[in-house]
């Protein structure tokens, strides 16, 4: 009898006390480990599930900037590496016409998808800030706003700051 009443205990311990954690792309609740789709099972705070949807939703649009972006850059990097530095052209009555490649409009196709796929970076940031708010969240920890002051060294002496 104690020893079913001590395993109920232990059990409404562990379900109270489960925590949530992420490792790579998958979930891990209770020691069992569930794909990033299955968010919905594994939280079950309503907030904590917004939270990872949100993330999931800018780590989505990171993946399609940084795809396209990755894209451009190597397609036209391609280009302008097999691309000859000249061209050889046979005019009429003989005459050989000689044109140099020009791949000003190609760096400038390579310096444009450069700059989708940088601008991905700040998506993938906000997605962890994200997915450790949901996790945070689901574990009870404290999300809140702690601004705290700092005293720094300055110029002329020293400084206090509010870091927020």
């Amino acid at each position: 009898m104690n020893k079913f009443l001590l395993l109920g205990l232990a059990l409404s311990f562990q379900s109270v006390f489960s925590q949530v954690s992420m490792s790579g792309r998958k979930l891990s609740k209770d020691g069992q480990t569930y794909k990033i789709s299955k968010y919905e099972q594994v939280f079950d705070k309503t907030e904590a599930r917004n939270y990872f949807k949100k993330g999931r939703s800018n780590k989505t649009f990171g993946d399609i900037l940084g795809t396209v972006g990755g894209f451009g850059m190597g397609f036209t990097l391609g280009q302008i590496i097999s691309s000859p530095k000249e061209t050889k052209v046979e005019g009429l009555f003989g005459t050989t016409y000689v044109y140099k490649t020009d791949n000003s409009a190609r760096w400038t196709v390579f310096g444009i998808s450069a700059g989708i796929a940088l601008a991905s970076i700040p998506f993938y940031l906000g997605a962890k800030k994200n997915f450790d708010k949901a996790i945070q969240t689901e574990n009870g920890e404290s999300t809140a706003f702690q601004p705290y002051f700092k005293v720094e060294t300055a110029e002329n002496g020293l400084a206090l700051s509010y870091n927020f």
